[in-house]
């Protein structure tokens, strides 16, 4: 029986892309790195510090990190909204289940974000990139969500937009949903074999509704 609904953050639960792209648009100009067809954002899932090595080399990650925080900032509150519905969505998922947060981005983010839209509350557990040693696609972000919750992964269904989320949920051995409105294209999550994809709300309501 379901126990449990896990979400990644960006991209899933927040319209969060746009100012994600434009953060990194201003930290490369910055830092004189080069651009390329937007390789970066085939990245987003992994943690800032993991994008900034690649990007930037393992001598200058620390500048990166502190460049994007500083634009990110600047325009968060502008600019962070949820999808259309997500409120509601959530609402409906609280009465019956424990809900969670797994992300990769940092605390200090995530905690801007959740308090911004006034959904900390709403969050049983909350996994960032600086609770765990291993990240995504490793399973140990949702394997410690499920422990702090003390759910079982046969219990819980982990749901995100990006192909990292969906590999680490499956490694986890918990249900994953993959959405098609966040990051990736639908033709690309599918190759990584989540068990469900939905289009929309309504579509991913039903199919936690079918998981008991």
């Amino acid at each position: 029986m379901l126990t449990t609904v896990l979400f990644d953050l960006d991209g899933t639960l927040t319209n969060s892309l746009p100012l994600i792209r434009r953060t990194y648009l201003k930290v490369f100009r910055e830092m004189g790195l080069e651009w390329g067809q937007d390789d970066v954002m085939d990245l987003i899932g992994l943690p800032l510090k993991e994008i900034g090595r690649r990007f930037a080399g393992a001598d200058r990650v620390q500048e990166f990190f502190d460049c994007y925080q500083h634009y990110y900032r600047q325009e968060h509150d502008d600019c962070m909204e949820l999808y259309p519905g997500t409120r509601d969505m959530l609402e409906k998922l609280r009465q019956q289940y424990a809900l969670g947060i797994v992300t990769s981005k940092s605390k200090v983010g995530t905690e801007m974000t959740l308090n911004f839209l006034k959904l900390k509350d709403w969050f049983s557990v909350i996994i960032t990139a600086d609770d765990i040693n291993n990240h995504k696609p490793h399973p140990e972000p949702v394997l410690t969500a499920l422990k702090m919750l003390d759910s079982k992964p046969q219990n819980a269904v982990y749901i995100g937009d990006s192909p990292f989320d969906i590999v680490s949920g499956n490694r986890a051995g918990v249900n994953t949903v993959a959405v098609t409105w966040g990051m990736a294209e639908k033709a690309e999550l599918i190759k990584h074999r989540p068990d469900y994809v939905v289009d929309s709300q309504t579509e991913l309501l039903a199919v936690i509704a079918s998981m008991q």
